[in-house]
């Protein structure tokens, strides 16, 4: 028989684990079934993770590289990889409809 100490414990333990989970589902990400409005969650996507590097200048510069819708989408996922963002593509596919809404205009 386990002593109470040791049930504190784990009953800790647990509570520790299901805050830490309410915590982590509370950052944004959703999969493509929960977005209601992919602007609304690319933009604070976008706002959560890409000004973490960049400013909206890489947007608006003359010599922007990306051309196209592809272009785009391409950039968003190596800049989600390149920084291990924890998104679903449903989000990745979300920032970009923001950045082309606010942006682009492809």
């Amino acid at each position: 028989m386990k002593s109470p100490a040791n049930n504190t414990i784990t009953i800790a333990t647990v509570l520790m684990a299901i805050s830490l989970n309410m915590s982590i589902s509370n950052i944004g990400f959703a999969s493509e079934d929960e977005i209601t409005d992919p602007i609304k969650h690319g933009e604070q996507a976008h706002q959560n993770h890409c000004y973490k590097c960049h400013s909206d200048d890489v947007y608006t510069r003359e010599n922007r590289f990306v051309k196209s819708i592809d272009a785009l989408s391409k950039q968003v996922v190596r800049c989600k990889e390149g920084s291990d963002i924890p998104w679903f593509d449903e989000d990745a596919d979300a920032v970009v409809q923001f950045l082309n809404k606010k942006y682009y205009r492809f």
